[in-house]
């Protein structure tokens, strides 16, 4: 519907002389259930329909400003710079078209596109958009009920097929350690070898038992918590690791509501997405930017890294188990993450980040999650 506004809206403009093409779009902007905004070449309002000034205030407020002025939700918008694409637009670029884009707690599906005059040059530029938050949340928690069965299923399967194995690895590699404590035997060698098997059994057994958790679908244990503390302790607790990878890990946190959290699991989220990002970043620039704010409906964490990015036919994959691009990686990590966080009610968005590399943008209720989340 968006394509077939700005096709007819760009018919009015090249057919019209420009004092009457404004009225008419405004005509045609009010006959459609889309929010629509039109600027003169300056990107100016023009026209401002009905749908949007109920979202964005009145068209009387709105008319003659500066469109990112006259709705700062725009200007506000951390995932993307609005006002770039407006004077991209306004120089006649291609048109901007956003399939599922989040804006001010909403997800809308957006065009923005030049308005030629006869002559081919940029007389302005039209903004619409539609709204399709419910279709997008119900198709959302329909996928994620899917994916959360695929991890409860392959949890249970796993963790019964391996965990005994590993207890009785774990056993005889420690009555090993203990045999070469005994007088007369040098073997530093083997000793420091086994350490790492060790290591690596324990790595294991801890994997093994968060599937365990996740598929017995046990209840949140919640209360009031802090999201920036929480952070930070995982941000200095990958300190080692990023400094293995060259990456430059910086946290800026801005929130200071009190969540319904459950302490354990969200760590073990914010661990997975941050570690994530370090291992995208050593790819590429080796930076990994983390923030928090509070919005009025949701508490926001935004993970960035300047990385080689995730392409769009990608990303819905990156929350499959064992999906996994990396060299020795499990798929488990994204998965899960998105698990913990939807036992809370909450939602991840995967973006390009401006500038290159990801971003992954993690929603937060301020009120406690109801029965139907902890379910999904």
């Amino acid at each position: 519907m968006t394509r077939r506004f700005l096709f007819y809206s760009q018919v009015l403009v090249g057919l019209l002389p420009e004092e009457e093409y404004a009225l008419r779009l405004e005509a045609l902007a009010e006959a459609l259930p889309l929010e629509i905004a039109a600027t003169d070449a300056a990107g100016r309002v023009l026209v401002w329909n009905s749908a949007l000034a109920a979202v964005a205030g009145p068209r009387e407020a709105a008319l003659g400003r500066p469109l990112l002025e006259a709705w700062p939700a725009l200007a506000a918008d951390p995932n993307l710079d609005w006002g770039a694409a407006l004077a991209e637009a306004l120089t006649g670029a291609p048109p901007l078209q956003l399939g599922r884009h989040p804006l001010a707690g909403r997800v809308v599906r957006a065009t923005l596109a030049a308005l030629r005059g006869r002559g081919g040059g940029s007389l302005g530029a039209a903004l619409a958009l539609e709204d399709i938050t419910q279709g997008a949340r119900a198709e959302e928690l329909r996928r994620r009920h899917e994916r959360a069965v695929a991890v409860h299923d392959l949890g249970a399967s796993l963790a019964h097929e391996i965990r005994n194995p590993l207890n009785a690895l774990s056993l005889n590699l420690q009555l090993l350690r203990e045999g070469l404590d005994e007088p007369g035997v040098s073997l530093s060698e083997v000793r420091a070898r086994t350490e790492k098997m060790l290591a690596e059994a324990r790595r294991l057994e801890a994997l093994v038992t968060h599937l365990l958790e996740v598929s017995r679908g046990g209840p949140l244990e919640l209360s009031a918590q802090a999201l920036d503390p929480l952070v930070r302790e995982v941000v200095e607790r990958l300190e080692g690791t990023t400094r293995a990878a060259r990456v430059t890990l910086a946290f800026e946190g801005g929130s200071r509501r009190r969540l319904a959290l459950d302490r354990v699991r969200i760590d073990r989220a914010v661990h997975n997405l941050l570690r994530n990002a370090i291992e995208a970043a050593a790819e590429g620039g080796r930076h990994v930017w983390v923030s928090t704010r509070d919005d009025p409906h949701s508490t926001v964490l935004v993970v960035d890294d300047d990385g080689p990015g995730i392409r769009p036919e990608d990303r819905s994959r990156v929350f499959v188990v064992y999906s996994t691009g990396k060299r020795g990686g499990t798929g488990l990590g994204l998965p899960l993450a998105r698990e913990d966080i939807g036992r809370h009610g909450g939602e991840i968005e995967v973006l390009a980040r401006p500038g290159g590399g990801a971003r992954f943008v993690v929603y937060l209720p301020p009120e406690p999650p109801g029965p139907a989340a902890e379910e999904a």
